[in-house]
């Protein structure tokens, strides 16, 4: 092997060793002063914060009577010569759960849905197509949450990721994606008033975060704390600026919350560039509406990003920590993996396998008479074995 790539590897293996060891010593600290600091002394900061708990224990509470619904979508995408397909499905999952025996799992609309399949022509940008990909797998996942929130009783939704649409999702005004955009936010602002008239508690799992929100605050608030000689002797040599500015909220999280324990709980609109473009009145208010924490599940696993829908009473949170008890017993299936069931399985079930792509593919060119070689781009069938 190339003497050049051992030093590059050996090179890494030193930034991984500082990184892990500052992380150690960070957490500690953290670990022993973080039931002692005062959020409430931080009025820079508190007017995104919904509770000054900077953590908080969550009791787990027994599943006894209660309906859980879990729903998430699989998207696909092929592509060819003249236009791409998009294979989507999407899945809701429902437990039901009784006093002693194991819940009883019901599936909508059928524990094995059709996909639906989507030709998209190109003529659209690259960043359009993915645009429209995405933005086709939310609608999915949308569209099953109202028909079960129409059809069933569920106490708590829990939606594989974001109670909002990502950044990257939203096209340019002028584009032609910018259409489906639109539907996807009406379904959102549909979504939205339908839980809170039935009652019901909506719950975002966002599994693998890349949000740094949270260890911005952080970065707002430790040099003052550290100004206590006890917590600066405590923290003294740990660089803990430059961890704050290389880790998501997750990885900074994971070094000293406990499984059980939740984070403080900020706005989601704190995380959202607001300008008189971007967003309308109303979907604004919306995003003010829904509660970021970060919930530890298993001992061995990165906490996950909760968001919540909150109703904007006297009792939120009192609700968001009544759905936090409920998603802590659906995560423990696992040490090293706390995802909750109803999220599992639907996940499970959502996935569109290759097997199920190629079936698609198939049926397409026994119906309209076209070969591989129409279909299939250049690179996609060279002969000789290159990719």
């Amino acid at each position: 092997m190339d003497k050049s790539l051992d030093v590059l590897l050996s090179q890494l293996v030193e930034e991984i060793e500082r990184v892990e060891e500052t992380k150690h010593q960070f957490g500690s600290v953290m670990t022993t002063i973080k039931n002692k600091i005062e959020i409430s002394k931080f009025p820079s900061i508190t007017s995104n914060l919904i509770d000054l708990d900077f953590t908080k224990k969550i009791e787990a509470t027994s599943l006894s009577g209660l309906k859980i619904t879990g729903i998430d979508g699989g998207l696909v995408r092929r592509r060819f010569r003249s236009m791409d397909l998009v294979v989507t499905r999407g899945i809701a999952v429902l437990f039901q759960f009784g006093p002693e025996e194991g819940p009883i799992v019901d599936f909508f609309p059928d524990p094995f849905p059709e996909p639906k399949v989507r030709p998209m022509m190109l003529t659209l940008s690259g960043t359009e197509l993915e645009q429209l990909a995405s933005l086709e797998r939310v609608a999915v996942e949308l569209k099953v949450a109202l028909s079960v929130l129409d059809e069933f009783h569920s106490d708590l939704i829990l939606i594989d990721g974001s109670l909002f649409y990502h950044p990257r999702d939203r096209p340019q005004s002028g584009s032609i994606v910018y259409e489906k955009f639109q539907e996807v936010l009406a379904l959102y602002k549909q979504l939205y008033n339908k839980a809170k008239k039935k009652g019901t508690t909506l719950v975002g799992i966002v599994k693998d975060s890349r949000s740094s929100r949270l260890t911005s605050f952080l970065g707002d608030i430790l040099p003052h704390i550290i100004r206590d000689p006890s917590v600066f002797e405590l923290m003294q040599g740990i660089d803990y600026r430059w961890l704050l500015k290389i880790s998501r909220d997750c990885d900074i999280l994971d070094t000293f919350l406990e499984e059980g324990e939740r984070s403080f709980v900020f706005n989601y609109s704190s995380e959202l560039q607001i300008n008189s473009n971007s967003l309308s009145e109303d979907l604004s208010n919306w995003a003010s509406s829904i509660w970021v924490t970060y919930l530890k599940t298993a001992r061995d696993d990165l906490p996950l990003r909760i968001e919540f829908l909150s109703d904007g009473n006297k009792n939120s949170i009192w609700k968001l920590d009544k759905a936090l008890a409920a998603i802590l017993p659906l995560s423990w299936q696992h040490p090293e993996y706390g995802i909750p069931t109803p999220i599992l399985e639907a996940d499970t079930r959502a996935k569109i396998t290759m097997n199920e792509t190629q079936l698609i593919i198939d049926r397409l060119m026994a119906l309209s008479g076209l070969t591989y070689t129409t279909l299939e781009k250049r690179r996609s069938r060279n002969p000789f074995g290159g990719g």
